[in-house]
């Protein structure tokens, strides 16, 4: 097990809190008890915000952030290059306060994601600590309950469930992980903490229950044309929807206020699971969309051109051949046009492209479809949200967007 899954379960090592028994320590009526790293969901993924020491004993100590030294080390891959760059970081103290049996250590906030280590120092010894001997503590995300379901025919999904307490018949908001999140290459948990994608609902304080499935792996480009893989998405869909129904059946879910939302490869999934169940739905939400209907990003060599954005264009008759089969795939799903879907994705999304938003929207508007939505983020509106150079994370933009939230919550079947 490496050591961000065993930080994502909470799973505290032996190593420093044993040593500060035996170690120099100046107070010594007082025990470290418990340390929690406690985290939040930011836009750009999970946050560490402050370090809390649960303390057993009564300390008379006088402590300022000058008493101790935090140190993060992240550890990095380049994107293309696949390159692993290891630094070390002096954290900003900001505040450190002792009340009672708690020490709370905040930090100037910073980005969880790569962290590999975090090593506290001072000179009481007694507060030394490293990472293996905290506990992570998310907020919203601790809230979730983990569970597996295995469905009629005998696909088996690990999801993760939040629901308001004492609350019957709440909305649900179905949230489609990124591809970066999948189990083969990241950790337990990774889809609730990577975006504010499941969590946004619940701190913007919508009472909706939300359901996230995690998924094993990452699906290919073109995958409408891919047999195999595309039975399994389907597969997955259908267990989601029997779950689904069975939250409906036992009053915990309003049938006619499901939700699905999406960025990357989830809204690539959450595109074909709106395809494979219309009828579920009574709004979708569809970010930096993965070409799940039809092959363009790859079969145009538009993926991944991150140095020339003239590189993302495709001729007007690629684009003609590519909107006439995406009309005749979409043809065959006519109840789709009955689901209002907001498209939301960067212009100029050098890893997705943008032409997926653009037809389906056209397509469906020309199809009958009366309430959907497609807004298209210029490179500005990009970089002023802090999303540089790469304009794929729209999701960051989204999922803060009170307008795009209260329009999807709004849908009723």
């Amino acid at each position: 097990m490496d050591w961000k899954r065993m930080v994502s379960l909470g799973v505290i090592g032996a190593g420093c809190l044993a040593l500060v028994a035996c170690s120099g320590q100046t107070d010594q009526n007082v025990k470290v008890d418990k340390i929690t790293a406690e985290t939040y969901v930011a836009p750009a993924g999970q946050t560490l915000d402050k370090l809390v020491y649960q303390l057993s004993g009564n300390s008379n100590a006088k402590l300022t952030a000058d008493d101790f030294k935090v140190v993060i080390t992240n550890t990095s891959v380049d994107y293309t290059t696949k390159e692993e760059t290891i630094t070390e970081d002096e954290a900003t103290i900001d505040d450190v306060s002792l009340e009672d049996d708690k020490l709370v250590i905040d930090i100037t906030d910073i980005p969880y994601s790569t962290v590999t280590d975090i090593v506290v120092t001072g000179e009481d010894e007694l507060y030394n600590s490293a990472l293996a001997d905290y506990t992570i503590a998310t907020k919203t995300v601790d809230d979730f309950e983990k569970d597996t379901f295995t469905d009629s025919k005998g696909t088996e999904i690990t999801y993760w469930l939040y629901t308001p307490k004492d609350k019957k018949n709440t909305p649900l908001v179905v949230w489609e992980h990124g591809g970066g999140e999948v189990l083969s290459s990241s950790y337990e948990g990774s889809h609730l903490v990577a975006s504010q994608g499941a969590t946004t609902w619940i701190e913007n304080g919508y009472e909706t229950s939300v359901l996230a499935v995690q998924y094993p792996e990452n699906y290919s480009f073109g995958i409408s044309e891919i047999e195999d893989e595309l039975k399994q998405m389907e597969a997955y869909n259908t267990a989601k929807y029997e779950l689904i129904q069975s939250l409906i059946k036992d009053g915990l879910v309003n049938e006619n206020r499901v939700y699905v939302t999406g960025a990357s490869s989830g809204g690539g999934g959450a595109v074909r699971f709106v395809i494979q169940y219309p009828d579920l739905f009574a709004g979708a939400l569809i970010v930096s969309v993965k070409d799940t209907v039809v092959p363009i990003s790859l079969k145009y060599d538009l993926a991944y051109q991150l140095d020339d954005e003239s590189k993302l264009k495709i001729t007007d008759e690629q684009y003609a051949e590519t909107y006439d089969k995406m009309k005749e795939e979409l043809a065959a799903y006519p109840d789709v046009v009955n689901v209002p879907i907001w498209f939301a994705q960067a212009e100029n999304d050098q890893v997705t492209t943008s032409y997926t938003s653009i037809m389906m929207n056209d397509i469906l508007t020309e199809m009958g479809a009366k309430n959907n939505k497609i807004t298209l983020y210029s490179n500005d509106e990009m970089e002023k949200a802090g999303v540089h150079a790469v304009y794929h994370g729209s999701w960051q933009i989204v999922y803060q967007d009170k307008e795009m939230l209260d329009w999807l919550i709004d849908q009723e079947k």
